[in-house]
């Protein structure tokens, strides 16, 4: 093994990954700005070893690939577009604790389409579990049409799936973060609530409908409908504002239009919210 052409292809990989704005992603305060790359590493990866990459978390939703090799029939493509892989083939890949490598077409682990055997009888697939320390956080898949993975090629697909772990660990934090704080944002704006604001607030948010998140009403007609003075709604929708649970404008004649910013909020104005 050269150690130079394993260099050589970690430092295009990072390169064709941007792995600059990765470092800017988890530095960044506000890391909404900056996409999640991995749709550039599944890009990078795949251009690299001349591969098909596939990348699924834990629960089998796809999280990126890159299709070097124009394979698949319209139902894995229709896999892929829905970014969901079936249970059976995620709990076959659940099994698989350590990187396989060059799993033959024939194998019910292979990421070809059966219905390609015939066409593509020399395509090999190799699996690598995508860890953090002992957790399992999805699937690394690399499909070749033909040619075995060579040693400088695993080693380069290992320090990638080090690099995906991270990225997905990260993501479940910052969205683990975000619940919380959504949380903590709700039961705030419930307890500045009087009574008779919780009312009108329900009422609100049952017009409104549930999974609905922005409408235009009018203050006066929720008001009369749930038998509570129109202050008392608007006053309601003021302590929301200043909560940041939504966001609220006059549209004049037309009523008032509502943008909720925290969905969480509806559990905790129904009782039903998970502390």
């Amino acid at each position: 093994m050269s150690n130079q052409a394993f260099l050589d292809k970690i430092k295009e990989l990072n390169k064709q990954a941007n792995i600059k704005e990765w470092a800017k992603y988890i530095l960044s305060n506000d890391s909404k700005e900056i996409d999640f790359p991995l749709k550039s590493i599944s890009f990078a990866l795949g251009k690299l070893l001349d591969a098909n990459i596939y990348v699924i978390n834990a629960e089998g939703t796809l999280l990126g690939y890159y299709e070097r090799h124009r394979v698949n029939t319209q139902r894995v493509r229709n896999l892929i577009e829905n970014k969901s892989f079936p249970y059976n083939y995620i709990h076959r890949l659940a099994n698989v604790q350590t990187t396989v490598k060059d799993v033959k077409i024939d194998d019910n682990l292979t990421i070809f389409p059966v219905e390609k055997r015939a066409n593509y009888p020399e395509a090999l697939t190799t699996i690598v579990p995508i860890k953090l320390s002992d957790d399992r956080l999805g699937t690394l898949l690399v499909g070749r049409v033909q040619g075995e993975i060579t040693e400088v090629d695993h080693l380069v697909i290992e320090h990638a799936a080090s690099m995906i772990a991270i990225e997905i660990a990260l993501e479940y934090g910052k969205i683990e973060v975000e619940i919380e704080k959504q949380i903590a944002g709700a039961n705030l704006a419930m307890s500045t609530l009087s009574i008779t604001e919780v009312k009108a607030l329900r009422g609100v948010f049952n017009h409104m409908g549930e999974g609905t998140m922005e409408m235009i009403l009018t203050t006066s007609e929720i008001a009369d409908k749930i038998g509570v003075t129109r202050s008392i709604v608007v006053n309601g929708l003021r302590k929301l504002v200043s909560a940041s649970v939504i966001e609220q404008r006059s549209m004049g004649m037309r009523g008032t239009y509502i943008k909720v910013l925290n969905p969480l909020f509806t559990k905790a104005l129904f009782g039903n919210m998970e502390q």
